[in-house]
């Protein structure tokens, strides 16, 4: 692969990324965060977290830091709140072909590397904006920083490496040092360097991630007392494996299993090939280029799936790694069976998004979409005729990218339009309604918060709502709240209805078009 090939890649990552930035944040996690980090630029109160209004402990303070600034430099948008972690999730790119050249050949690092950001996952992570991208992208710069370091013991590399633990530890707690310990540990221990362990300087690592760390456990210890500090290192992580955290689910130790083959679509076959090639490896004690990406991932995605509680985004962190497996399984494309298998997955995801766009939630566009899928599908077919590895590779790319595209700029826009929290709070702003004017009635949301920018005010039952009701009010509320308000309340001046559903949670029923109506629930916005 030449460099000019990788860069025009990052180049279309970017765009398929750009083309995303501006969607609405979905509830529930992404509008919560940025509600709460416009709460922070609003009140001035870095040190603290609060949710509205009321003191908050669950997450560490990076995401809201970041995105804060950003708002403060930018302004509130949709954009400026993923700005951050969308540039983590590149910085976890550009660590991931860093780390793989350290130890591969140039052409495995790039095809790691884009692997990785031509992903399910990192469509979804640079959209539905969380902790993880920032997770993932300080982890696996800290594991490129942590090998480099054992290899070659440069100054920066140590502290580089100290900084990408800290920016871990800042997103989301003790995983943003367990995780690059393992992957780092996993190769001191499998490749037999224990002497890099003797340098002194490792010492400097903990002593500069708590210099890093002061400032949020002084806000921890300030706003929750010593519980707050303990929450942190251990309730909020560790928890979920001893149980004492209140997050438990019914989820089974083998949950991550399905969840990695659909996260690292369309190169799944690859990292599983590249996952067995380099156990049977490991079993047959024959050598490895490096250990960290075959032990971290597996110590990462073992250490995850002893939680009693899991989510499909907790795996994100140990992707780069998984991805390193897939490219250095890349030559194995070079067999039929193989290549046919990898066409087959490409066929089925454009179907897939062909289905989408045309049927489910149809749009004008779809021709262009379906014409450009099949050009890139005849590139596929002709890359694999002629047998080539860079360019069945790029015609693989070439195919995500399209896809995409599809899925940003035009499928996600009509999947959001069922966020009635977004669109009421959107609406309630354009229109001037004030915060002492709204009042949610059994229903809000953090959307709902987000978007009229300010939290609005909530009350249980209609009862409450009754004295609120005066001109210029607006009262949000759902199909019962709105029978018995109107029964005991005038008629609105305006009334609208919104349709909700929980687009993050898609089901098949919301995505066919006949049985979605069934899906929906109504929201109304009352005016006087």
């Amino acid at each position: 692969m030449t460099r000019r090939a990788y860069l025009l890649s990052l180049a279309g990552l970017a765009l398929v990324t750009a083309a995303g930035s501006n969607l609405d944040v979905m509830e529930v996690d992404a509008a919560q965060y940025a509600a709460m980090s416009r709460d922070m630029l609003a009140q001035d109160d870095w040190r603290k977290l609060y949710h509205s209004g009321l003191d908050y402990l669950d997450k560490p303070p990076l995401l809201f830091w970041l995105s804060a600034l950003s708002f403060k430099v930018f302004g509130v948008a949709n954009w400026s709140y993923k700005l951050p972690s969308i540039l983590f999730a590149f910085l976890g790119v550009f660590a991931t072909e860093r780390f793989t050249r350290l130890h591969h050949d140039a052409a495995t690092a790039r095809r790691a590397s884009l692997m990785l950001g031509a992903s399910t996952a990192f469509l979804l992570m640079t959209n539905d904006v969380r902790c993880d991208a920032m997770l993932m992208g300080a982890v696996i710069t800290a594991v490129w920083a942590g090998t480099a370091f054992v290899e070659q013991r440069r100054w920066w590399q140590l502290l580089l490496c100290a900084a990408a633990i800290a920016a871990g530890m800042l997103a989301k707690g003790p995983m943003g040092v367990m995780a690059p310990a393992l992957a780092v540990g996993g190769h001191i221990a499998m490749s037999m360097k224990w002497t890099a362990l003797r340098d002194w300087r490792w010492l400097l690592v903990p002593v500069l991630v708590a210099m890093a760390l002061w400032p949020m456990l002084a806000g921890l210890y300030e706003q929750h007392g010593a519980h707050g500090i303990r929450f942190y290192f251990w309730e909020q992580s560790f928890g979920r494996i001893t149980g004492e955290n209140r997050w438990k689910d019914d989820s089974s130790p083998l949950f991550f299993t399905h969840e990695l083959l659909w996260q690292m679509l369309p190169w799944t076959l690859f990292v599983l090939a590249g996952l067995w090639s380099s156990l049977r490896a490991l079993i047959r004690r024959e050598a490895l280029p490096e250990y960290a990406s075959l032990g971290g991932a597996v110590l990462i995605f073992s250490a995850l799936s002893l939680s009693r509680f899991k989510l499909p985004h907790y795996l994100y962190v140990g992707l780069p790694l998984f991805a390193v497996l897939g490219a250095r399984a890349w030559p194995l494309a070079q067999q039929r069976a193989m290549r046919a298998a990898h066409v087959l997955v490409i066929a089925l995801l454009a179907a897939i998004g062909l289905v989408l766009i045309g049927w489910c939630f149809p749009h004008a566009w779809w021709p262009l979409v379906a014409a450009g899928l099949l050009s890139i599908g005849a590139l596929t077919y002709r890359a694999w005729k002629i047998h080539g590895l860079d360019a069945f590779f790029h015609a693989t790319l070439a195919s995500w990218l399209v896809l995409g595209l599809a899925v940003n700029g035009v499928l996600y826009p009509r999947v959001l339009r069922y966020q009635a929290n977004a669109e009421a709070g959107r609406w309630a702003a354009a229109h001037g309604v004030t915060r002492d004017r709204f009042v949610g009635i059994a229903v809000g949301g953090n959307a709902l918060n987000f978007y009229t920018g300010y939290p609005v005010r909530w009350v249980p039952d209609v009862d409450e709502a009754l004295p609120l009701l005066r001109p210029g009010a607006a009262f949000y509320m759902d199909e019962e709240r709105r029978t018995e308000f109107l029964t005991r309340a005038p008629k609105p001046t305006q009334e609208l209805r919104f349709d909700d559903f929980q687009v993050q949670l898609l089901s098949l029923d919301f995505i066919v078009p006949g049985s979605r109506p069934s899906t929906l629930r109504a929201r109304y916005l009352l005016l006087y």
